[in-house]
């Protein structure tokens, strides 16, 4: 598993520092940030903490059943309040399929969320740059 905490420091009328949250197979870059179960920069606030469970586990060589759990909460003055992990929160799952090749990595996931009614399917080819 992984942890992530953003905050904004000074001013925070510019949305543009604001932290956004959702998608997959996206490198992680500045303030982008991927969660399972919502579409890509779905989720924002100024603030945000964020945690990703994960089980791999490989069913043959080099086949891989991946399942993971993420959960956060981002918006404005999160750590302001005193309730940081209130119900507002959002959570989301997926299960994936990864195969090791020459050319690298091929995955395949489905992600979902009991707060949105459809869910995902994600598909990666190769290595993040």
């Amino acid at each position: 598993g992984n942890a992530h905490v953003g905050i904004t420091i000074g001013d925070t009328n510019n949305a543009a520092l604001d932290f956004y949250l959702g998608g997959y197979g996206s490198r992680r870059i500045n303030n982008l940030v991927s969660f399972y179960g919502y579409d890509f920069i779905s989720i924002s606030g100024d603030t945000m903490i964020k945690t990703l469970f994960e089980i791999d586990y490989e069913i043959f060589k080099k086949n891989h059943i991946v399942l993971s759990a993420n959960f956060a909460d981002a918006q404005n003055g999160l750590f302001e309040r005193r309730d940081w992990f209130s119900n507002e929160g959002y959570d989301g799952y997926a299960i994936g399929y990864g195969l090791e090749t020459f050319l690298g990595p091929v995955e395949v996931k489905y992600s979902f969320s009991p707060q949105n009614d459809d869910g995902l399917l994600f598909v990666s080819l190769g290595f993040k740059f």
